[in-house]
């Protein structure tokens, strides 16, 4: 790795890691949008301290939300780097949400203005008042940029001047979402140990942008991206045929998807005998890549290291990464891999003592990646942050290196007879099944055990399978009490803007 490409630890927030891209890479492209002119690091410097002017100019000041509701563009990269040189809090809305779910988010977070799309301009309309402005995140945000004129009177902040840099809201899958805040010093850690580990990248590299950028593992990208020079080639939504035209046609190199988009992709090359030679890292989260999976992304991806990672939205994203030689030869699969150097993983027992490995607790993190806060919400923070370690939800265990591999949310744990099921070890088992194209598994309750494991599956191609046909197939690798005792059979299983699964929704249809 050059000396000129290395993020210098010096570079404690977000402003200075981006002023040291803008002097080595200035006159490169930064992004690349639908049919628009590629964007350089400078002229996006310039438009962004524009747009920071602008916001100012509308009397937002430092500490005042900022709210966007729009789908993937070059506004969102525009926004956070305006965000990090003004002081004010961009608040990424997830556009996936209903109109209640996004109403909810606007009141809590009670933005001064609200950048927003033409697709979702209908639902906001009821929020413009002397206190909101709602804007038109293509037009206005145009307009509010050609006029700027004064830039040298945006003060650059630093992560000393700002607490909070960005408010993202947690995914909802048990609830009422909640608004986890992020620092520039926070958002500095994972550019500076993410782009490191995760490649390592290179100015000149090319990454593609397709997952939603309300969410944090977009951002991560849009960070690393901003740290290193890297070229951002942002797709509007996930297609796969546009996915692969746009990493040929760029010779992208990087990428990051959810195990659900790579077979969409996968099957989509193999249907046309393609191949993507070009992509050297595929980052993937939120599951485990099934072995078979893995090996046909070898055949149509032939020179992409693969790389699982695992994180939250309260610990600004990743925070633990399986380096790709253990992928390759076929070892710890089912493993989220270990800790980034600066930061800890452990795993509790209910009473916070750590618990030895190959033991199912709680999993905990600290580092300089976690959340201040939840806004107005210090019940939440307290239960969540205790004594500096940010409590998951998530159930795991650690082997004797180190490694960790989840199990499943701590609230989505099943109790039959008083047993714990953890669902995705019973996930796993029914996706085997050549019947069943997708699955969940949730608790739902029954008179006599208190609670009974229920398989909800979307079928594959072949004949829908049975309750026998599957807790035949179970018995192979369960114990009797985690086998499926109800199956319910779905054409698509509810999933929120980041693709995990809305179990609390599950619950309620079928409870």
């Amino acid at each position: 790795m050059s000396e000129q490409s290395v993020l210098t630890r010096t570079d404690a927030d977000f402003c200075s890691a981006f002023k040291r891209t803008i002097a080595l890479c200035g006159d490169q492209a930064a992004i690349d949008f639908a049919d628009r002119p590629s964007t350089s690091f400078s002229d996006l410097q310039q438009r962004s301290l524009r747009l920071a002017q602008a916001i100012e100019g509308r009397g937002v000041q430092p500490g005042d939300r900022v709210a966007v509701v729009a789908g993937n563009g070059p506004w969102i990269v525009e926004l956070i780097l305006a965000a990090a040189f003004s002081g004010f809090v961009l608040v990424p809305v997830n556009v996936r949400l209903t109109a209640t779910e996004i109403s909810f988010i606007i009141r809590d977070a009670a933005p001064r203005l609200i950048f927003v799309d033409q697709a979702r301009k209908e639902v906001l309309d009821d929020f413009v008042g002397s206190k909101t402005a709602l804007l038109d995140v293509a037009g206005d945000l145009e307009t509010l940029i050609d006029a700027a004129s004064d830039t040298a009177s945006v003060r650059l902040r630093s992560a000393d001047d700002d607490p909070a840099f960005l408010q993202l809201y947690t995914s909802g899958t048990t609830g009422h979402p909640k608004g986890a805040i992020l620092s520039q010093r926070n958002i500095s850690s994972i550019a500076l140990v993410g782009a490191d580990c995760l490649g390592p990248m290179h100015a000149g590299d090319v990454m593609m942008i397709c997952l939603p950028m309300f969410h944090i593992a977009a951002i991560d990208l849009v960070v690393f991206a901003l740290a290193r020079g890297v070229l951002m080639v942002i797709l509007p939504e996930v297609v796969p045929a546009d996915v692969a035209a746009k990493i040929a046609a760029h010779k992208v190199n990087r990428i990051l998807l959810v195990p659900a988009v790579i077979r969409m992709l996968v099957e989509h090359l193999e249907a046309r005998a393609e191949k993507l030679e070009s992509v050297e890292t595929l980052i993937f989260g939120a599951s485990p890549m099934p072995e078979e999976l893995i090996t046909r992304v070898a055949n149509v991806m032939p020179c992409a290291d693969l790389i699982h990672v695992y994180g939250l939205t309260e610990t600004s994203g990743m925070v633990t990464y399986l380096p790709p030689e253990h992928l390759a030869c076929g070892q710890r699969l089912k493993s989220c891999g270990r800790s980034f150097p600066t930061g800890e993983i452990a795993v509790v027992d209910a009473d916070g003592k750590k618990l030895p490995p190959g033991t199912v607790g709680e999993v905990i993190y600290r580092g300089p990646q976690t959340m201040s806060e939840y806004w107005s919400n210090p019940a939440a923070t307290a239960s969540a942050i205790r004594d500096g370690w940010f409590h998951t939800g998530d159930a795991g265990y650690l082997d004797d290196e180190g490694y960790l591999y989840l199990s499943d949310r701590i609230k989505d744990m099943i109790k039959p007879g008083g047993e714990n099921v953890y669902p995705a070890e019973v996930e796993n088992a029914v996706l085997k099944h050549e019947g069943v194209a997708d699955a969940a598994v949730i608790g739902v309750p029954d008179d006599k055990w208190g609670e009974i494991v229920c398989a909800v599956v979307v079928p594959g191609d072949a004949e829908p399978p049975t309750l026998e046909s599957i807790q035949t197939h179970a018995r192979q690798e369960l114990a009797g009490f985690k086998i499926p005792r109800r199956l319910e059979i779905v054409d698509a299983l509810p999933r929120n803007g980041a693709g995990k699964v809305q179990k609390h929704v599950l619950r309620e249809r079928y409870s």
